[in-house]
């Protein structure tokens, strides 16, 4: 998606936001009561909401979290481009923490666009951090920033710093339990979406697989809108497609799908091939078995499907479709 000319506000302006909605603050720094003894793990996890792109946004996460309290999980995490710290998302963010337990939230590169910062994103979702990492009873779980100031590609930051990297490394060496990562961009390859200095990152991660064997449970990231799973050098990660559509890379494949008055609302929608029902998945990490199961959704495209419409990508076309898959993985160690 292109980049929006930035509409900066002043401190004093986001400070009287951020004091007339002190409930977003409430849950994100909650850690798991959970017996490292527990063998049976659930949660639930979506990624690429996107409330400011098209319609439906505050929906597509009631239902997640409806859903979510149903299955009885014990936490639920986004992947990044939740929403923007806007006070417009407000209602949105309370439909996120009607959740009862513990929400996290990841980084992604459209949270900060309009010109907000990651301190304002932080702050607007009540994120202990930019990264950080929690315990999960048996396992740990570390959230990444992918979004640092480094590395020589233009427009939206991707890129794990110096610092983070190194904290990354020592999370890692020291963890007593596997681990399960989070990020917004994929660092499993090198193509021009993914981390720029992705094998930087694997490199720590593969390490510490391979000091330890079973360190790393799985990498988790969204940011592609693409559903596929792949092992590299023994570490398995998990692309999580999006919640809500498909971009459009071919400009003669974008029209309108939805009413005229909802593209006046939405500029960017006539670019994306939208799902007509949210996704997202619910993952079991099952340790009398050693799997993890990810249990995915399935939907359509709302319109015609984007191949019908022209579109032309170099993206992996058996990747990109209306669904998460659900699969059946066995953990390493």
């Amino acid at each position: 998606m292109p980049a929006k000319p930035p509409q900066r506000i002043s401190r004093r302006e986001f400070v009287s936001r951020l004091a007339a909605t002190p409930p977003a603050f409430a849950s994100a720094t909650q850690t798991l009561s959970i017996p490292t003894s527990k063998k049976i793990l659930r949660f639930g996890m979506i990624a690429d909401i996107h409330p400011d792109m098209l319609p439906g946004g505050v929906e597509r996460v009631r239902q997640f979290v409806n859903a979510m309290i149903q299955a009885k999980v014990d936490f639920i995490l986004q992947l990044g481009d939740f929403c923007w710290p806007a006070p417009s998302n407000q209602p949105y963010l309370a439909a996120w923490n009607k959740f009862p337990g513990p929400r996290y939230h990841v980084l992604g590169n459209h949270d900060m666009d309009d010109g907000y910062t990651r301190e304002q994103t932080v702050a607007f979702c009540g994120m202990p951090a930019m990264h950080y990492s929690f315990d999960i009873g048996p396992l740990q779980a570390i959230v990444l920033d992918g979004n640092e100031p480094g590395g020589k590609a233009k427009g939206y930051k991707r890129f794990v710093g110096p610092q983070q990297l190194a904290w990354l490394e020592q999370e890692l060496d020291r963890a007593p339990r596997s681990t399960l990562l989070f990020i917004h961009q994929p660092f499993d390859s090198d193509h021009d979406d993914s981390l720029e200095n992705g094998p930087e990152v694997r490199a720590v991660v593969e390490q510490a697989e391979k000091k330890r064997p079973g360190t790393i449970a799985a990498v988790f990231s969204g940011h592609l809108h693409m559903d596929y799973e792949r092992e590299i050098n023994g570490v398995r990660y998990l692309q999580i497609n999006s919640a809500a559509y498909w971009w459009l890379n071919n400009p003669a494949a974008r029209r309108e799908t939805f009413p005229p008055s909802v593209h006046k609302q939405f500029r960017y929608l006539t670019h994306v091939a939208a799902y007509r029902d949210p996704l997202w998945s619910l993952v079991t990490i099952d340790l009398n078995r050693s799997e993890l199961i990810l249990e995915g959704r399935q939907t359509e495209w709302v319109g015609p499907d984007p191949w019908s419409r022209g579109e032309s990508t170099p993206r992996a076309r058996e990747h990109i479709h209306p669904w998460i898959s659900t699969r059946r993985l066995t953990l390493n160690g």
